[in-house]
């Protein structure tokens, strides 16, 4: 058995669903393989910080959301005498489906089915459509007022998706989730455990829709820096790691070709002033998306 197969039946072994016989040959190969042995470690690292996870809440208004849902769809149904029959039905549909929506978001098991480990399971929340299409990072404020980073993708056509995490430059990056994102709804996936597992002030993350990719540097969530003084000289996408981490604010960036290397030289200055200045001269340029700064090519 080859590295690129144990690394494919990774989640399921862990999890203890292989055959008997399966499971003897992913055994025997971790056995040998010492680069198996380190993926096998990180995988379990994540299994352990999903189950530690705190439980979320249910949306505060699941249940204005779950009437309102149950009142249009009675109006529609009023409004087209053939489906009198249905009107009931389709809106006990529609309540039990809000209903099991909120109580699996509430449930902690729920985290490892959105974080797609094990087989590749997703929750999707249903959105209002058209939505604000792309990738997010939100921080989700918990007891003590922890503050724990989960990225939201959301899209208005259906698109294939997947997230690797790069712990080491010189390695490719591990695959985390891989899905499909559907219109107008957002699949949340949480990054605590990613953060508990690899003992980063800043994640190194690649998403990738439909082939297009992109790197997003998540801090931990520590309270962010209004202002630092900072004085670096590195190529680009390590740069941006680096004020990721000093700033405590997600940066995401599209490369493109060979990385510059910049210059940067600042006192008491904000994320956006000394994003524009490292980009002078570059190919790049800032924008901003929601709460998360953009570094894109002119």
């Amino acid at each position: 058995m080859r590295c690129e197969q144990v690394k494919s039946l990774m989640n399921e072994y862990i999890e203890g669903s292989l055959s008997e016989a399966l499971r003897e040959r992913v055994q025997a190969h971790l056995a040998a393989c010492v680069a198996c042995q380190r993926e096998h470690q990180f995988v379990r690292a994540l299994w352990r910080g999903l189950s530690e996870m705190p439980e979320a809440p249910p949306p505060a208004d699941l249940h204005a959301r779950i009437m309102t849902h149950v009142r249009a769809n009675t109006r529609l149904r009023e409004a087209s005498p053939r489906f009198a029959l249905w009107r009931w039905a389709g809106a006990a549909a529609a309540a039990a489906g809000l209903f099991l929506m909120g109580f699996f978001a509430a449930q902690s098991d729920g985290v490892q089915a959105t974080f797609g480990l094990g087989g590749g399971r997703t929750a999707a929340v249903e959105t209002p459509t058209p939505v604000q299409a792309g990738v997010f990072i939100e921080y989700r404020v918990v007891e003590q007022g922890v503050r724990l980073p989960v990225l939201e993708a959301r899209m208005n056509r259906t698109a294939n998706a997947e997230l690797r995490y790069a712990p080491d430059a010189q390695k490719p990056p591990t695959l985390v989730w891989q899905g499909t994102l559907q219109p107008g709804k957002t699949v949340e996936i949480p990054l605590q455990a990613l953060l508990q597992a690899s003992n980063e002030r800043a994640l190194t993350l690649w998403w990738s829709v439909d082939g297009q990719r992109r790197v997003l540097f998540v801090p931990a969530g520590y309270p962010p820096a209004k202002l630092a003084s900072v004085r670096l000289q590195a190529k680009l996408g390590d740069a941006l790691r680096q004020l990721a981490s000093i700033y405590q604010t997600p940066i995401e960036w599209q490369p493109h070709g060979e990385e510059p290397l910049v210059v940067l030289d600042v006192q008491d200055a904000t994320l956006e002033d000394a994003l524009r200045q490292l980009l002078q001269g570059s190919a790049y340029t800032l924008q901003r998306h929601g709460e998360t700064l953009r570094v894109v090519l002119n």
